[in-house]
């Protein structure tokens, strides 16, 4: 029976063997709980309990959604249990103060002034609702489409572009506020 279920793995996804899924993955999901979970350990257990639950469940991506969408899925699953075990606020701004600009050429200053401003408008996601907060992670940290995101939250994609417009909508004039 497990030769069998390897086989339609093979067959449904032959393209990606475990070590190609962990390559392209790995970084996006990693990113996706560090700015949502505050002990890195716990990160990278998270991230490691992911592709467990992707390998252990491949021969069940049945190819209706993207891959990606499947496997973020079950990020997102992960998290939420986590979340509820431990209670923690979802948005950690000392995380989100490790943001660096990422143009080399940069002054020092100006560097700082993007990460300040970074870090500022990461501070104020927690003022957006849970679905919100979700949109907004899965699109800026997880990289993600829309459609992957409404697949994620078991959403339409319509509401996933709603909440998406009105959160960042509100994080403007927050932002706006604040000036």
């Amino acid at each position: 029976m497990k030769t069998m279920n390897a086989m339609s793995t093979a067959r449904v996804y032959p393209q990606l063997d475990h070590q190609q899924i962990y390559e392209e993955y790995a970084e996006k999901i990693h990113r996706y709980f560090r700015y949502r979970v505050k002990n890195v350990w716990d990160v990278e257990d998270l991230t490691t309990t992911v592709f467990i639950k992707v390998y252990s469940k491949l021969e069940q991506y049945d190819r209706r959604h993207p891959f990606g969408a499947w496997i973020f899925r079950i990020a997102h699953n992960t998290l939420i249990d986590y979340l509820r075990k431990k209670r923690e606020c979802p948005v950690d701004q000392e995380m989100f103060s490790s943001i660096k600009a990422t143009d080399e050429d940069e002054l020092p200053e100006a560097s700082l002034l993007t990460q300040e401003t970074t870090e500022g408008l990461w501070k104020q996601v927690h003022n957006l609702t849970v679905d919100q907060r979700n949109v907004i992670s899965l699109r800026y940290l997880a990289d993600l489409r829309m459609n992957e995101i409404a697949q994620i939250l078991g959403k339409s994609e319509a509401s996933v572009k709603i909440l998406h417009f009105r959160g960042i909508r509100k994080l403007q004039q927050i932002m706006k506020a604040e000036a």
